[in-house]
């Protein structure tokens, strides 16, 4: 499925962030794999609804540094790969952080990819807004200040996060499996 510009305005984001209980949930497709959650704490210093433990990531690539980020307020779900980008949604969007719809200078999109030898690698490879629930990785991921897929086997492991731009804020982590 591909979505362009403003594809989440129609989306449902009623989803159980009220829930009381966590739920991950896994569906492959071709080379797609969907990877789902919903939460109900996003306070901050949290790290409900982390699919993947945010401290074992190495920002190495994108030219930015968001391993102090703390998770507050903003969290995404339904997480698809494909071979030449990511979909998502919004459970709480970017206007948490005071950001309007369409803002694209205040939120970073970071990706990590499992190595060979199970370090996590990746970093920011793209500004995102709450208008944008798809990024494609053409263009950034591989060449954006450095981003590189050596080491990385194809399928990979790989996870998805917002970072606030000063590198304070972050989403939960979202976890899928990437064909390239």
């Amino acid at each position: 499925m591909m979505l362009f510009g403003c594809e989440s305005s129609d989306v449902d984001l009623s989803s159980n962030w009220n829930n009381s209980s966590s739920s991950d949930s896994t569906q492959t497709s071709g080379d797609t794999q969907t990877s789902t959650d919903s939460s109900s704490d996003a306070t901050a210093g949290s790290t409900a609804g982390d699919q993947e433990s945010f401290s074992s990531f190495n920002f190495c690539y994108g030219g930015f540094d968001g391993s102090a980020a703390v998770q507050s307020g903003v969290q995404i779900s339904s997480l698809s790969f494909a071979s030449d980008g990511l979909t998502f949604r919004y459970v709480t969007d970017l206007s948490a952080w005071g950001l309007s719809y369409t803002d694209a200078s205040g939120a970073l999109a970071c990706l990590f990819v499992k190595r060979s030898d199970g370090t996590w690698v990746g970093g920011k490879f793209d500004w995102i807004s709450s208008s944008r629930t798809h990024r494609g990785f053409s263009g950034h991921v591989p060449g954006y200040n450095g981003w590189t897929l050596s080491g990385v086997p194809n399928p990979c492991e790989a996870c998805f996060v917002i970072v606030s731009a000063d590198g304070r804020r972050r989403s939960n982590v979202l976890k899928g499996t990437w064909t390239r």
